[in-house]
């Protein structure tokens, strides 16, 4: 009997995939538990995915569908399941040890079916050099885990780079809602209508995953603006969550007011904030940034912001994957 069904969905990260596979697998050995790969999209990547079902004893199914995005991916594993729960993980989210035997402990030892498991995401080395990266886990607009205590926790924390749920409750739910073509509030929904199923989700720090996803500020600001496109399709879905404020002079004062900090160095964190949730706002309301142009509000302290981070430590970290590259590809 199958456990555990570990659904990955992926696109076009060979090398960062590898490394999760490799380590999942040694977790996995002997374990009443199977690797559920699903590419969204062709890629490349179904080499590394066969070559490690081809040499593993570990059940590895490898499956592909047409780019519909994440949720759809992950539907696909979850039609495909066999495990009487699923732990759903990031394609960059490296297991840290033990994480498996987590995750299957809680799930014997809490067979209700609303009974769920939320994993701790830590930045992966090098990157946990980079304030910014280690700000967007702990406090920023990626996860909030510096805000959390071992427990009972909210269902908007259904977060897929480490979260697991019984099979059943899943398909019950309905799966992803596919409307969601982004990696951008479909684990949210989810969770809020898992939660009205009946869903109490835990969370354990010991279940704990290296995320290996090199960013910086301004591919963050790109990604907010995706997030605040979802966040309309959120809003139909989930009419009780807050909203995006709509842009208005509060916020270019607050613009004005952060710039002369930016320049000195100081109010990182208050100016990330900031930044990111201003470009989900003007995205959100259909608010048209202009040619060239990442906000209409903030686009000075955008691009102080951007000139002052160590830009460095970000290129640094994108090196950290070369000997596990290498290795991997038999180089």
């Amino acid at each position: 009997m199958i456990a555990l069904s570990v659904v990955i969905p992926s696109r076009d990260r060979e090398r960062v995939l590898s490394e999760t596979l490799r380590r999942l697998v040694e977790q996995l050995a002997g374990r009443p538990a199977e690797v559920i790969v699903v590419y969204d999209g062709p890629s490349g990547e179904r080499r590394i995915a066969a070559e490690t079902a081809g040499s593993s004893e570990v059940p590895l199914q490898v499956v592909e569908q047409p780019p519909l995005g994440p949720a759809a991916a992950r539907n696909r594993g979850l039609e495909l399941a066999r495990g009487a729960a699923c732990l759903f993980l990031g394609d960059d989210a490296w297991p840290g040890e033990g994480l498996v035997d987590r995750h299957l402990e809680f799930h014997r030892d809490h067979p209700d079916a609303g009974d769920a498991l939320l994993g701790l995401v830590v930045p992966a080395a090098p990157l946990d050099g980079s304030p910014f990266i280690r700000w967007l886990h702990t406090d920023g607009v990626q996860f909030g885990y510096g805000g959390l205590e071992a427990g009972v926790v909210p269902a908007t924390c259904f977060w897929t780079a480490n979260v697991s749920a019984k099979t059943e409750l899943l398909r019950d739910a309905g799966g992803f809602d596919e409307a969601f073509t982004d990696a951008a509030c479909e684990d949210t929904e989810l969770g809020l209508r898992l939660a009205h199923a009946g869903m109490r989700l835990a969370y354990d720090p010991a279940a704990l995953a290296h995320h290996y996803h090199p960013t910086d500020l301004a591919a963050t600001l790109d990604r907010m603006r995706r997030v605040g496109l979802a966040y309309r399709v959120l809003e139909s879905r989930a009419p009780e969550l807050p909203m995006p404020r709509r842009p208005g002079p509060r916020h270019r004062l607050k613009a004005a007011a952060l710039a002369p900090l930016a320049s000195a160095g100081l109010a990182r964190e208050r100016t990330w904030r900031f930044l990111c949730d201003e470009v989900q706002r003007e995205a959100f309301w259909g608010v048209e940034a202009g040619a060239g142009r990442r906000l209409r509000i903030g686009e000075g302290l955008a691009r102080v912001a951007i000139r002052a981070q160590d830009g460095a430590e970000v290129r640094d970290a994108r090196g950290g994957m070369d000997d596990a590259a290498r290795r991997d590809e038999g180089m």
